[in-house]
This record gives structure tokens, sequence and C-alpha cells, in this order.
């Protein structure tokens, strides 16, 4: 894929705004991935430079797609085969405080520093047998569980809780409405996410916490194990 100078302005601009914040809010294992992963600040790093990072330490690999939005089904086809979609989207420039589409931004800075880690993807592993076992208002229930852990969950580290999901780590402004103290914060329970809807268009009105990502496993195994 051919990438142009403007979207490599607008990935070191988002760089350069987003990187002190997660270094101060962020959870530790996005820091550790971020160490592994190495990413430039100035461009957008190519799949093969990604991979060489991600799959000799976890055996995931990110694949281009030229999709903006992924449906849950070849998302979690792609998974099944340990593949992490990354669009070939980059989000415009009236877009860098949020973006209601995952962008190449959002998928490499926000997802990718995690698919360096093996208790992480552990965590991936699980969705996708449970997905294809489900009937239609599962796949609901699971793509809600992913949304309110992956993209947009939080974790508690030392009592407090620390940004994990990658949808906030890659938005200015909802990272920035959740540390002010704007978002109610749930225990992240199946029965608590699954009275709250996506908010794609808009900040989320509700985030939940877990204690770690053990326990984020074991919480999403009570319903995945049901299927």
């Amino acid at each position: 894929m051919e990438l142009t100078l403007t979207q490599d302005k607008v990935w070191s601009t988002l760089f350069a705004r987003q990187l002190p914040k997660v270094r101060v809010c962020a959870c530790k294992e996005y820091l550790e991935g971020l160490e592994n992963l190495n990413l430039p600040p100035d461009h957008i790093p190519g799949l093969e430079a990604l991979n060489r990072e991600i799959t000799p330490r976890t055996g995931w690999q990110a694949a281009r797609t030229a999709v903006r939005y992924s449906d849950a089904v070849p998302w979690y086809q792609a998974f099944a085969q340990r593949r992490f979609l990354v669009t070939d989207y980059m989000r415009e420039w009236s877009e860098l405080d949020f973006t209601p589409e995952p962008d190449m931004f959002h998928d490499i800075f926000g997802h990718l520093p995690f698919m360096t880690l093996p208790r992480y993807t552990a965590l991936q592993d699980m969705f996708a047998p449970a997905f294809h076992r489900a009937d239609p208002e599962q796949r609901e229930n699971i793509k809600r569980l992913a949304w309110f852990s992956t993209e947009f969950g939080l974790i508690r580290e030392d009592g407090e809780p620390r940004i994990l999901g990658a949808g906030l780590i890659s938005s200015s402004g909802e990272m920035e409405n959740v540390l002010a103290g704007n978002v109610p914060i749930h225990p992240y329970t199946i029965e608590n996410v699954l009275e709250y809807d996506k908010a794609i268009y808009s900040f989320n009105p509700a985030l939940f916490v877990f204690d770690s990502i053990d326990a984020l496993k074991a919480e999403l195994a009570r319903y995945f194990d049901s299927i």
C-alpha cells in the first residue's frame, strides 16, 4: 500500500499528542507492548516491520484490509487464524480528537502493542471460538463484551483504574473525558456490560473496570463456556 505524506503527518501529530498521555495513564501491559513494538514517531510503520516484533513473540500477525470497518464475521474469521486486521484508512485532520471509525492509528498504536504479549493474545484467542459457536443474539453480546474490554476497558492497578482499551488509548478526546471523571465506571461483569450498547458515534456513557487480565478472562469464560 502506498502511504501519503499527509497520512504520515496525521500519524506523527497523533503520536506526539498521545504518547505523553499514555505514558501517564495507560496500563503496564500496554506500556510493555509499546516498548516491544518500538513504533516510529514520524511515519506509519509497514506491516512487515510490525510483524517482525509481533509474530515471534505470540504467533499472531497484522494483516492489511481495505475495509474501513470490518464486520464481526470476517473479523473473527481472521482472529481464528491469529490475524489482526489493520485498515488502510487514516482519519482526517478534523478527526484528530475523535473518529467513529477505527483507522490505522487506532489499529497500530492502540491495538498492536498488546499483540506482542502472550498473556494478552491468550485473551484474544478466546473470542473467535465462542463467536463461531454463538447464535445471533449471543454474537451481539460477544461484540459488547469485546467493546467494553479490549476496546474501551479499564484495568485496576494499585487500586486505581488505568486505561487498557485501544479505543481510549488512540482517542485523545474520549481519553480526556474519562480522565476528567465524566464517565461512570462500573465493575466489569457479564450482567453489567450487557446492559449497555456500544457507542460508535459518541463517547461511551459508561465504562467498566476489571482487576487483571486473568480476572477478565475468567469473567468472559463464564459467558463463553455457556455457549
